[in-house]
């Protein structure tokens, strides 16, 4: 039997038992509860887990409440954060379980630091709670980075960070030679009451370096940036070439028509394709995925800060990567007309779907052509415009075409590329029948000049192309995780929504006439929705509003099936270089196909997967909250040079004042309705403020009047249509 304490939240004829973690929470029946209070601390016994439903449990014990009085009483010890221009202290209630802020006045901040521990006094100030710190208990160890600046014989630190309102002084026995304007990493050496003692742990760049502004903003959410001595003196025992005895022992592919499709700037090719005709009609389709794992041992340095990192980052044009180059753009990545070292997919497909067969070994590949996605849809899609193009009417298309590296198409490489995308409709035809969800966002193309300035934001171009590789990777992943299922494994979960967040959907669909009234919510339900409102004007909210009720995806060591995917079996396998969870399965994979996966080492994965599961999720969700801060900061400075033009912008949503906006090129802000008598209807989503009405679909024009260099926050005031002219988003002066 399985237990843990955690908090019971009370619905009615039904509850929840509620955990920090999302995945976590578990229903519980009311015949189960015994009579438990809403924010009573349990203890639960967990049931089996089965597909299509949520997770279950049962009380079996209610745990006495902690003596909440103290909450009230002045000296409480809480934390002390900045946000933006304001300053709080912030504690988990008792009585609640959730966290309660306070305010700080800035004379009454004694000399906290964001996340210090702090003791403090709550007051009544105007009807209002307030805090007064009277103590610091213990100083969060915390990077800063921020400029360097000499003032007569003194040295300070200027601010990047402007919630941080101390003057930052530094002896100069710490500046180790760093020139004047340098950008630092610093930390506290010693604090005195008024002025803390700072020193300098690295000089990290000049102003002249490209993306200087962005990089403090990954240091200071502790990003690792680079690779310390033990990483680069590993690297230095890997080989730059292969040994003849390694290939030997895998199966040669290097005479198998063989690409890779992805994008003009990627680096890191992870997976490589090969598509075949069968006599009767099949296809036999291979997924060649880097073998990272032949290079990164197992516990070694380079593999323990694999793991750490998670996976790669991608900031705009720039990567924090999870291995370094050596490995990530050289070794592994399946550059053309090189040998290459691979774990091999091979799947048969019957014309009508059906998987045949399915096999994975180590092989080598020596990839024929490195396409893009443009250029494969040119090929594929476009040829008739081409012939007329390059004026090809009386020749074939190939004799004229040149792409990657000066080749010339050749015959083979347009009938793969035939087979690949029939082989995409065949599957594409199933994966409808199986009510697989099809969402589709535009993504933000950030185009960058020499100084990492943005000068066009645009959206991502989407090509048909881009479905032929993803349809085969999902292939591949569920290939693999169904053939290894009874073996200790990673699996790549998305559990079905939560009834809370249906019945908050089923609301806001009513607003648009539409209805999700299946009792039993499945992938189908859900496929057929997004059929309905495919031809509605409020098309684009009405899908991220669907996406807002999903589950976040995650690892997990159990088969938990993917809902997002209609797969009962799903794992991440197509990208070892940049995902850790590909890097642990491969390893898994090797050892077995190789006879090596015995008891011990079965053991040993289930030792260590689940922690191996938490920490790619959580470094998951660590890179999409970097790269979403990053692409904000790279709208507002776009955005710096568009200052008293005006704007068409689509509500996508609201709440309270705040309206979220979106332009045509995908940017994305919010605006403040200010009006203290606005009244906001949270079932309709609907905000009136001085007679006007602001709706989700509505389209509004908006002025830019500033933006803060320090915070890139853009700031906007509405307009009414017909006092100027729109500005294009998508156009440039």
């Amino acid at each position: 039997m399985q237990t843990k304490n955690w908090f019971y939240k009370d619905m009615g004829n039904f509850g929840f038992v509620i955990t920090k973690n999302p995945k976590e929470d578990f229903y519980i029946k009311k015949e189960n509860s015994l009579n438990a209070q809403n924010n009573d601390k349990v203890e639960i016994e967990i049931f089996p887990k089965k597909l299509w439903k949520n997770k279950e449990a049962k009380i079996i014990k209610i745990i006495p409440k902690i003596n909440s009085q103290k909450l009230w009483k002045n000296e409480v010890i809480w934390i002390y954060r900045q946000k933006n221009y304001f300053w709080f202290v912030d504690v988990k209630n008792e009585k609640t379980w959730e966290t309660q802020w306070y305010y700080v006045y800035w004379k009454n901040s004694w000399n906290a630091l964001d996340w210090d521990e702090v003791l403090a006094d709550i007051v009544d100030f105007n009807w209002k709670k307030e805090a007064i710190i009277k103590k610091v208990i213990s100083r969060a160890d915390k990077i800063f980075v921020w400029t360097l600046e000499k003032n007569k014989n003194f040295w300070f630190v200027i601010l990047d960070n402007p919630d941080f309102n101390k003057d930052i002084f530094v002896s100069w026995k710490n500046l180790k030679y760093i020139k004047n304007w340098n950008k630092v990493w610093v930390r506290i050496k010693k604090f005195n009451k008024k002025n803390p003692e700072w020193i300098i742990v690295k000089d990290l760049w000049s102003p002249s370096e490209r993306w200087v502004d962005i990089l403090w903003v990954a240091l200071e959410a502790w990003a690792r940036i680079d690779f310390d001595k033990k990483i680069n003196s590993y690297l230095k025992k890997i080989k730059n070439f292969l040994d003849q005895k390694e290939l030997e022992k895998r199966k040669d592919l290097t005479n198998l028509f063989t690409i890779t499709i992805d994008w003009e700037d990627s680096k890191d090719l992870d997976d490589a394709i090969s598509v075949e005709k069968m006599p009767k009609w099949d296809y036999k389709l291979y997924v060649h995925i880097a073998d990272v794992a032949h290079y990164v041992e197992e516990n070694s340095p380079l593999d323990k800060e694999a793991l750490k990192r998670g996976n790669s980052i991608y900031l705009v044009d720039k990567v924090i990567p999870m291995l370094p180059e050596k490995l990530s753009n050289n070794l592994c990545s399946l550059n053309p007309d090189t040998i290459k070292l691979t774990l091999t997919c091979e799947v048969i497909i019957w014309k009508n779907w059906k998987i045949l067969d399915k096999k994975i070994y180590e092989s080598f590949i020596k990839s024929d052509f490195r396409m893009t996605y443009k250029e494969v849809e040119q090929i594929v899609l476009d040829e008739k415009n081409l012939k007329e193009k390059w004026n090809l009417s009386k020749l074939k298309l190939w004799d004229k075409l040149i792409f990657w590296n000066n080749k010339k198409v050749t015959e083979n490489l347009i009938e793969m590329l035939e087979n690949s995308e029939n082989l995409r409709k065949i599957i594409r035809k199933n994966k409808k029948e199986l009510w697989v969800l099809d969402f589709d966002f535009p993504e933000a193309k950030i185009i960058v000049d020499e100084k990492w300035f943005p000068i066009e934001i645009k959206k991502y171009p989407r090509y048909n192309s881009n479905k032929i590789i993803e349809e085969f990777m999902i292939t591949a992943n569920e290939a693999v995780s169904e053939k290894f299922q009874k073996i200790p494994f990673l699996y790549r979960v998305h559990t079905e929504p939560k009834e809370e967040d249906i019945e908050k959907l089923r609301k806001i669909l009513n607003i648009f006439n539409f209805n999700l009234d299946y009792e039993k919510i499945s992938p189908k339900s859900f496929q057929i929705l997004l059929e309905q409102i495919s031809n509605s004007p409020s098309f684009d909210y009405l899908q991220r509003i669907i996406l807002r009720s999903m589950t976040k995806a995650y690892y997990d060591v159990e088969i938990l099936w993917h809902f997002w995917l209609a797969l009962t079996y799903y794992s991440h396998f197509t990208s070892p270089i940049r995902r850790y969870s590909d890097l642990q399965i491969h390893r898994i994979i090797k050892e077995k196909i190789s006879w090596k996966l015995n008891d011990k080492r079965i053991e040993h994965y289930k030792k260590i997967l689940k922690n191996v599961a938490e920490t790619c999720s959580e470094q998951e969700q660590f890179a999409v909250e970097l790269e979403r801060k990053v692409q904000d900061i790279m709208f507002a400075k776009y955005m710096e040079k568009h200052i008293w033009e005006e704007f068409e912008w689509k509500i996508t949503w609201i709440v309270n004042n705040w309206v979220f906006v979106e332009l045509e090129n995908t940017i994305e802000w919010f605006v403040y309705i200010d009006d203290k008598n606005a009244k906001f209807d949270e079932e309709m989503l609907v905000l009136e403020s001085k007679n006007k009405e602001y709706k989700l679909g509505q389209k509004i024009t908006i002025k830019v009047i500033w933006v803060d260099k320090l915070r890139w926050k853009i700031d906007f005031e509405e307009i009414e249509k017909n006092q100027s002219k729109i500005w294009s988003a998508t156009s440039e002066k």
